[in-house]
């Protein structure tokens, strides 16, 4: 009797709890749909005059680190003090990586920031996309006489202005779309010690590409000591090949017509090839690879390296072994130089534009560009400033500061073209020359037979389709919807429950997978069938679904038909899997063999071996960069020995040999991640019955036979599930191939998510991604049915015999 009622109480009291709870979340969900209606009503209304203002800025730390984060968000509180009626929030992504997939996504979802970094060399899409606002209009506000604090556009350096033009699809002319913050200059940095032991004259401010080369190549005769490493990134070449009086497009700027095919052009393209692989070569041939160039400076082995800007000079400043310096880039023809800028840009979508501009003008202003020039990582924009001595510190080297403002007469902002994929193609091709050894007149020919297709190509950016008939598609989905929902009513209505409890516990069950059901089709089902209806579009992924072109089946033609990047990335990832798959079970495999031992303290090694396989991947990518370092490698340095008395060489993994030593080396490095295939392995052995273990010892079997003829028979079912998730596994690699090469050197590296990525992210083409992704599903899907036909009639499953 006290027992019962003891339950009665202990029921009322749970059930009291539950009814709580549940008051307590429905609570919750409202308040929550409350306040995001209230949000989306105040962003469509406007909010009360009376309310302060809230601005969304965004930008990235860059080189500055913690340092430069600190300085913005001190900027910020000044300028909020100063103006009590707005507010902002400030939104730090990490590196420009991370920034602009965040702006990207933003943007996309129509709620883009107001205020925001842009890189010169990114803008033109975004201003092609109508999402930067025009600010002439802003700047001819500001001559009245009656300006509070004008900024003046004539007391910025011209050249960094004019980065931020673009009209007609070219840079440098027409309207203003942000206000450079800073920017920089590039030259050599050189090791003074280094050039007095080597007996090499001192770079002058006139000094020649072949004053550069002399001095290279004594500093190279020196032991242990490289001469030069110069970077070969896109908007450094251009600046290199203006100073050889050659150019990849004429004066004009039009794209249409390269001139990289031009006999300048190549013979100073040829030079940059010989000066690292030719018979006297003095530049690093292996030493930059996955790290950053510019840190090889600081080891204190190499006499010069650059092209580099105002941004290495932080990290340069902590040398202390040795005295450095900074020298304008060489001339040849001529004397030339190029900009690298980062703006202050507004979104054209912000419902706060006049808070906007007092927020950009006071983030671009002399007092901030002041404090933010005391990092030492770039060039003030405004003339002032430049020349004042919070820029011109002749206490703090290098020495001569006075280079980077000298070159400013001579320098250009690069142009590039609308087209983002221009860039980054660019770069990948001529590398294979430039940092390879190939040779540098089938590179050219091929990049400018790449451009030249992609402007013929259906799909180009000149060309225009009919709108995404997204009112069409939401009516046949509410259309299916609502037939599935009847067709489910019907089929409950013609079941006639026995009982009133049946159909109580049918609703009841409806009621608790209703969640699940709803997150699975918002939040699975939905983006999925989205992605479909994406590959038939062609949409930036930089503004709203509204402005999705419908193309058919476009991409997937342009894809299989005319697509030599596709078919690339599918022999490297296939290339990868063939060696990934049966290496890396084979060798889960023989771990799971030998942690199955009944050793004392094997659970500390069962854990050892697990660990890495959940550790952070990009950790682990900087790891192996430097195991497969052809000079100075782990991997070379086992590997080495080994082939030396075959009069052999260790491959330079991932530079010259990356097209067959590339893929070898990520399916190394995928043993280190075996552990969560170990585990599973080690599942099935210790579920082998021990009879049967024990009977095949009776009959005389050896370990050896045994283990072929019993385990492995009743470990098939795990092989396979293996087996499966590693094929699945090995074309989605990314991380490591990101990290490690980017793709490169060309395409040797380059994976086929990786380059789905490349496509999506990188060039905005979000719809060719798409189709890059089902068709990726769809090689996936058949090379499971393959393995499951080939390899089920191989399994042995426990409960099927007899």
């Amino acid at each position: 009797m006290h027992r019962g009622l003891q339950n009665t109480v202990l029921a009322q009291v749970l059930g009291g709890v539950r009814l709580l709870l549940a008051v307590i979340t429905v609570v919750l969900v409202i308040l929550a749909f409350l306040r995001v209606g209230y949000r989306e009503a105040v962003r469509i209304v406007g909010p009360d005059d009376s309310e302060a203002v809230e601005l969304v800025l965004m930008h990235w730390s860059g080189g500055g680190g913690q340092e430069e984060d600190d300085i913005v968000q001190a900027s910020i509180v000044e300028f909020e003090q100063r103006n009590p009626n707005i507010k902002v929030k400030r939104i730090n992504p990490g590196d420009s990586g991370q920034y602009f997939t965040k702006l990207q996504t933003m943007m996309a979802a129509g709620e883009p920031p107001d205020i925001f970094y842009m890189d010169f060399a990114r803008m033109a899409p975004f201003a092609e996309a109508g999402q930067l606002e025009e600010l002439d209009d802003y700047f001819a506000a500001e001559s009245d006489p009656n300006a509070v604090d004008p900024l003046v556009l004539d007391e910025f350096f011209a050249p960094a202005v004019d980065a931020f033009r673009l009209q007609n699809g070219k840079m440098g002319i027409g309207p203003l779309f942000g206000v450079p913050k800073d920017f920089t200059t590039v030259g050599i940095y050189w090791n003074r010690d280094l050039f007095d032991q080597a007996g090499a004259q001192h770079p002058t401010p006139d000094w020649t590409w072949d004053d550069f080369v002399a001095a290279g190549r004594k500093l190279h005769a020196l032991e242990g000591i490289t001469g030069a490493e110069l970077v070969t990134w896109p908007f450094v070449l251009r600046g290199y090949l203006w100073s050889r009086g050659a150019s990849v497009v004429n004066d004009q700027g039009d794209f249409e017509n390269l001139t990289l095919s031009a006999p300048e052009s190549l013979q100073a393209l040829q030079d940059l090839r010989d000066w690292r692989f030719g018979q006297d070569a003095f530049l690093a041939r292996s030493e930059a690879e996955g790290i950053d160039p510019g840190s090889l400076f600081l080891s204190g082995r190499i006499g010069m390296v650059g092209p580099f800007g105002r941004w290495v000079v932080p990290s340069y400043r902590s040398i202390e072994d040795f005295s450095w310096d900074f020298a304008p880039l060489p001339q040849g023809e001529s004397r030339a130089n190029v900009l690298a800028t980062i703006a202050w840009s507004m979104s054209s979508k912000s419902k706060h534009p006049e808070a906007s501009w007092k927020l950009l003008k006071w983030l671009t202003g002399e007092q901030s560009q002041s404090v933010q020039s005391g990092l030492g990582l770039a060039i003030p924009t405004l003339k002032s400033v430049a020349q004042s001595d919070a820029f011109l510190n002749g206490s703090l080297a290098p020495a001569n500061d006075q280079g980077f403002l000298d070159a400013i007469d001579v320098a250009r902002v690069p142009p590039w073209p609308v087209d983002p994929a221009f860039q980054d193609q660019f770069q990948r091709t001529l590398d294979v020359a430039l940092r390879t050894g190939g040779d540098v007149d089938t590179q050219v020919e091929q990049f400018t037979s790449w451009w030249t297709n992609r402007q013929q190509s259906p799909l180009a950016p000149t060309r225009s389709f009919p709108r995404m008939p997204w009112g069409m598609v939401a009516i046949v989905f509410c259309g299916i919807l609502a037939s599935f929902l009847v067709w489910q009513w019907v089929s409950l209505t013609k079941s006639r429950s026995p009982s009133a409890l049946t159909r109580q516990e049918e609703r009841a069950g409806w009621l608790m997978v209703l969640p699940w059901l709803l997150g699975f089709v918002l939040f699975m089902l939905g983006p999925i069938v989205l992605s479909l209806l994406l590959s038939l579009a062609r949409w930036k992924g930089i503004d709203t679904l509204g402005t999705a072109e419908f193309v058919g089946l476009g991409n997937y033609r342009e894809i299989l038909g005319a697509d030599p990047t596709f078919w690339q990335s599918l022999k490297v990832t296939v290339y990868y899997a063939v060696l990934s798959v049966p290496l890396g079970q084979g060798f889960a495999l023989l771990a799971a063999v030998i942690l199955n031992a009944k050793l004392r303290g094997v659970e500390a090694f069962r854990a050892a071996w697990y660990l890495p396989s959940v550790l952070a991947g990009v950790g682990m990518a900087v790891l192996w960069t430097w195991v497969f370092r052809s000079e100075g490698g782990l991997m070379n340095s086992i590997v080495g020995p080994v082939l030396q008395p075959f009069g052999l060489e260790p491959p330079d993994w991932f530079q010259s040999d990356a097209a067959w030593a590339g893929a070898p080396a990520f399916s190394i490095m995928n043993l280190w991640l075996v552990g969560g295939s170990m585990l599973i392995y080690l599942a099935g052995l210790r579920n082998i019955p021990g009879d049967v273990l024990e009977a095949a010892d009776i009959d005389g079997a050896r370990p050896l036979s045994r283990f072929v003829r019993v385990t492995l028979p009743m470990l098939s079912p795990v092989i396979l599930f293996n087996g499966i998730m590693a094929i699945i596994g090995s074309f989605q690699v990314f991380t490591q191939a990101f990290v490690m090469t980017g793709g490169g050197p060309g395409d040797d590296t380059r994976f086929y998510v990786l380059y789905l990525y490349n496509q999506a992210f990188d060039w905005y083409e979000m719809g060719y991604g798409s189709a890059l992704a089902w068709l990726l599903l769809v090689v996936v899907l058949l090379l499971t049915v393959l393995v499951l036909r080939v390899g089920g009639s191989k399994v042995h499953y426990e409960g099927m015999r007899g």
